[in-house]
C-alpha cells in the first residue's frame, strides 16, 4: 500500500471508519515491534518519534490541521474551529510498555481518527469541530511518572516534576522532552481550560477479563481508580551465605519477602471495595548466590475506586512495612511517589452511552476502572467519558494482548452514536 502521504482523499474515502480504524492500527503498530513478539515504543524514544511521524502524516492525509504542543500532545481537528463552539474531543495514546501488547492506548487513538472521519463524512455541516488527542507518555514505565501529556495540560504536573523522574540510563524526563524538540518549560501555555472542550471521549481495551468472559459488548465507565505509588528500600547487612549464622543474619530479602506477602494480604482484604495491591519491583543487592542479600528495592502499586478504602489499605501497608523491618533489624526508607484520588467521570455523558447502547441494541453495563487512563486528569476540567471494549481473557501490557475484531465493534459503534448525538446538542 502507498504511504498515507501518497493517498489521495479519494481514496481516502473507500474505507469506513471502522476499517480506517484498523489501517491506523496496522500502520502505527509497524513502529516499535520487538524480538519478543510485543511492542515496545517507550515514551520520547525514536520507536514513539517514528510512530508519531507515521500517524501525523496519516492524519494529515485524511485533513485534519495539525498541533503538537508544549509536552507533546498531538491534536488533530476537523471542523471549523473559528465559529467559536469548543470541539468535541476523543483520543488516547500511543506509547507502550516494554514488551506491551498492539491494543493498549492505539486502539482508541485508532478508533477515534475512524469515528471522527465516519461524522464528518456522514455530516459535515456538523457546528462542532471533532479533535483527536494522542497524549504523550502516558505509560509510566520509562521515568516512573504516567499520563505525562494529559497531566500537563490539567496542571497535575509541573516543571519540578520533569526534573524530578528520570529513566533507568539517569536521562531526566526534562531533557528526554527537550531533545524530542519540545519546550516543557512552556507546559502552562497549553492548559486545558473548561472552556476549551464541550466533552472528551477515551476508548480503551478493558484491560481485565470481565467484558470478555460475560460476553458484554461495551463498559460504560464510572469511575477511574487513582494509583498510589511507594518505594522501599530496605538496608540490611551483605554476608556469607555459608558462615554467617541464621540467627545473626540482616537479610534484607527476607524482609522484603515479608512485605509483598503482607502487601498481598492487604489487597486480599481490601479487593471487596475495588482496591488491589501489588508489588512490580523488586531488586536485590549484591544479587550472588553464595552472599547473604544486603540491600532491596521493593515499588509498591495501589489502586482503588473508593476513597476510604486505598486510605485504609495504605495505612495498613505502611504499618506492615515499618513493623517487618523493626523486627528484622534492617534500616527502611519509605518514599510515597504518588498519591491520588479515584476519579469519577461525567454522569450525562455516561447516561447518554447507556442510551446509545440500548437504542444500537447492544449489550452493555456500567463498571469502573482499575487502570489510569488519560481520561481521569482530561475530567478535572472537562465532561468526559470512557468506553470499555473486551480484550482477550484481559491480558493487556503483554505480547499476547489480543482482540476479537467482532467484540471491538459494538464499542466503535457506540462511541459514533454519542458523538452525533452531542453534536446535536
Amino acid at each position: 500500500m502507498l504511504p498515507y502521504a501518497y493517498l489521495s482523499k479519494g481514496v481516502m474515502a473507500m474505507f469506513s471508519g471502522f476499517d480506517l480504524c484498523l489501517d491506523v492500527l496496522k500502520k502505527v503498530n509497524l513502529h516499535g515491534k520487538d524480538l519478543a513478539g510485543g511492542f515496545s515504543r517507550l515514551a520520547f524514544r525514536e520507536e514513539d518519534r517514528r510512530a508519531r511521524e507515521e500517524l501525523m502524516a496519516l492524519m494529515r492525509a485524511l485533513g485534519f490541521s495539525l498541533e503538537v504542543d508544549r509536552v507533546g500532545n498531538i491534536i488533530g481537528t476537523v471542523g471549523n474551529i473559528g465559529d467559536g463552539l469548543p470541539p468535541v474531543a476523543l483520543g488516547s495514546h500511543i506509547d507502550t510498555v516494554p514488551q506491551g501488547g498492539p491494543y493498549d492506548g492505539v486502539l482508541g487513538v485508532a478508533m477515534a481518527i475512524g469515528a471522527a472521519k465516519e461524522i464528518r463524512e456522514n455530516n459535515p455541516n456538523h457546528r462542532y469541530p471533532l479533535q483527536v488527542m494522542v497524549f504523550s507518555g502516558e505509560e509510566s514505565s520509562r521515568f516512573g511518572i504516567a499520563n505525562v501529556g494529559s497531566k500537563a495540560i490539567t496542571g497535575y504536573l509541573t516543571l519540578k516534576d520533569c526534573f524530578s523522574y528520570k529513566d533507568d540510563d539517569g536521562v531526566i524526563l526534562f531533557k528526554a522532552m527537550r531533545d524530542f524538540g519540545l519546550s516543557p518549560e512552556w507546559m502552562g501555555r497549553s492548559r486545558l481550560l473548561p472552556s476549551s472542550l464541550k466533552a472528551f471521549f477515551e476508548v480503551h481495551i478493558e484491560q481485565g477479563p470481565f467484558l470478555h468472559r460475560s460476553g458484554i459488548d461495551v463498559g460504560v465507565v464510572e469511575a477511574i481508580a487513582a494509583p498510589t505509588r511507594m518505594a522501599v528500600d530496605i538496608e540490611g547487612r551483605a554476608d556469607h551465605s555459608g558462615a554467617c549464622p541464621m540467627n545473626m543474619r540482616k537479610d534484607a530479602l527476607a524482609a522484603a519477602s515479608e512485605i509483598v506477602l503482607a502487601v498481598e494480604s492487604v489487597g486480599i482484604d481490601e479487593y471487596l471495595h475495588g482496591t488491589v495491591a501489588t508489588v512490580g519491583v523488586c531488586r536485590i543487592e549484591p544479587g550472588a548466590m553464595n552472599v547473604v542479600p544486603g540491600k532491596a528495592h521493593l515499588k509498591i502499586d495501589l489502586r482503588g475506586i473508593k476513597k476510604e478504602s486505598l486510605e485504609r489499605a495504605y495505612e495498613r501497608i505502611r504499618s506492615a512495612i515499618e513493623g517487618i523491618c523493626f523486627s528484622r533489624g534492617v534500616k527502611l526508607n519509605f518514599n510515597l511517589l504518588s498519591k491520588g484520588d479515584p476519579v469519577v467521570l461525567d454522569g450525562g455523558l455516561r447516561r447518554l452511552l447507556g442510551e446509545v447502547c440500548d437504542d444500537l441494541g447492544l449489550r452493555w453495563t456500567d463498571m469502573p476502572s482499575g487502570a489510569g487512563h488519560d481520561a481521569m486528569y482530561v475530567a478535572s476540567s472537562i465532561p468526559t467519558a470512557m468506553i470499555f471494549v473486551p480484550c482477550v481473557e484481559g491480558i493487556s501490557h503483554n505480547p499476547s494482548e489480543e482482540v476479537e475484531l467482532e467484540r471491538i465493534r459494538p464499542g466503535y459503534r457506540a462511541l459514533v452514536g454519542a458523538l452525533e448525538r452531542i453534536m446535536e446538542r
